[in-house]
């Protein structure tokens, strides 16, 4: 079904799709009182989709830090000037000898828990058509029907926001405040993100990232929308073991992605950054290297004019740090929220 907000995406279709939850989220925004229309950019990265490739252009990752200028660049690369990042080619990560260890087992009644905190760019648009950018910051708890039948609830503690690279706070960043909760009601038809469901993805990559590209993608290209389809089955949900194993190695392989060392989320942890540029920023999905769990997703500036930043900001910073099994989720009286 297509819904307000689907075609509101249609008019800029090189951003990432928005997740269910995003959806839920967003239109409680868009119909409270009072407030300006607030356009979230969804990093994968956000809740959302993962980021797509803005160009055909090289990237290259440079390991430069203090004191060691970056090396010299050809024509239509773009050089990311990040710390402690060594790129490998998708030969390399497929063949890492790695295996994903973690294993939770919830049973068809039972809830999938995820516990996160976020942080992304905002941008509001006044009456006078002055645009104002800002990140905003959240922490976010899930509770997601194992088999998808039975209604979840999402709870958003705001944070205090901070101001976008070069940009001062508007006022109207304030005014998200406390905590809320948002009702998921499961609908007729299971998400495809439900833990039912994505036990049954293939668990050999070759045959994931067929899947990655079979999967609806709107109007967007096929690599694009197979990368956006990365972050959408790993983003607030629970992947087991063998897929997510053969979704890290079948994202490595999609056109335009490259891969890093040593990418640190926003609780500080280090993994594997799979990642591509989209409107002068490198987006990235941050893998556990020994399990391949998400741990959480970033957003660093390579073009300065295109992503209206300076080069190196942080834009997006995300962590996933609780993925447990629940027997019931909080009953939410509050009716706003789409279905699982």
């Amino acid at each position: 079904m297509i819904d307000e907000i689907d075609l509101v995406a249609r008019e800029r279709p090189q951003a990432p799709p928005y997740s269910l939850a995003a959806k839920a989220a967003v239109r409680r925004r868009l119909t409270g009182p009072g407030r300006p229309p607030v356009r979230p950019r969804p990093y994968a990265l956000l809740m959302g989709g993962a980021a797509l490739l803005a160009g055909a252009g090289v990237v290259a990752v440079a390991a430069t830090g203090p004191g060691r200028p970056a090396p010299p660049t050809r024509a239509g690369e773009v050089v990311v000037t990040l710390p402690k990042l060594s790129a490998m080619s998708a030969e390399e990560v497929l063949g890492r000898a790695a295996r994903a260890v973690t294993d939770l087992s919830p049973r068809d009644d039972q809830f999938v828990k995820v516990g996160s905190q976020t942080m992304y760019e905002a941008s509001i648009v006044g009456e006078n058509e002055k645009e104002s950018r800002y990140l905003y910051r959240t922490k976010r708890t899930i509770w997601l029907s194992a088999d998808g039948t039975r209604d979840g609830a999402l709870k958003i503690e705001h944070l205090e926001p901070r101001a976008y690279p070069g940009w001062p706070i508007p006022p109207e960043a304030y005014r998200e405040k406390g905590t809320e909760w948002l009702g998921l009601p499961a609908c007729d038809k299971v998400s495809d993100t439900a833990y039912t469901m994505l036990q049954k993805l293939p668990s050999d990559p070759e045959k994931m990232r067929s899947h990655l590209y079979a999967r609806p993608h709107g109007d967007l290209p096929s690599d694009a929308g197979a990368w956006t389809a990365v972050g959408d089955l790993l983003r607030e949900t629970y992947v087991p073991a063998p897929q997510r194993a053969a979704l890290f190695k079948a994202a490595a392989t999609i056109p335009g992605v490259t891969v890093s060392e040593d990418v640190e989320d926003a609780a500080g942890r280090t993994g594997i950054g799979v990642g591509r540029v989209s409107r002068g920023v490198r987006e990235e999905i941050i893998f556990d290297p020994a399990t391949y769990e998400l741990l959480g997703e970033r957003g660093v500036v390579v073009d300065a004019r295109e992503a209206r930043a300076p080069v190196g900001s942080l834009v997006a910073s995300t962590a996933q740090l609780e993925v447990t099994v629940d027997d019931a989720a909080p009953e939410v009286k509050d009716p706003h929220g789409g279905c699982l």
